[in-house]
């Protein structure tokens, strides 16, 4: 490897990694608030109170063919929601909402 392709090589890392470092605004801070726990998810599954976090994968998957599913998280409190965060076949980050109670996408951000 020639030295031009290391520099290019070490500065793309470097941008990789700041951008993974960024500070937390107020609204990334909330919406972990609202987070539940593997337990407090567990335990709403289990009473009832939520479809399994497979369910709604498997909803998204059905809406989104050919996405790549990199995350989902059970947030709210009273109006239980799954955030199912995916990479479409084009390429886009999506986060897909789905109410947690119905299984019914609610929208995407």
């Amino acid at each position: 490897m020639d030295k031009r392709h290391f520099i290019t090589a070490g500065l793309a890392l470097l941008l990789s990694v700041s951008g993974a470092v960024l500070p937390m605004n107020a609204a990334n801070a909330q919406g972990m608030q609202n987070n539940y726990s593997a337990g407090q998810a567990r335990d709403a599954r289990d009473s009832g109170n939520v479809i399994p976090a497979v369910r709604a994968i498997s909803i998204v998957r059905g809406r989104y063919p050919g996405a790549e599913v990199l995350n989902a998280q059970l947030q709210g409190g009273s109006s239980p929601q799954y955030v199912v965060t995916i990479l479409t076949r084009e390429g886009r980050r999506v986060n897909v909402i789905v109410d947690a109670r119905t299984g019914q996408v609610i929208g995407e951000r």
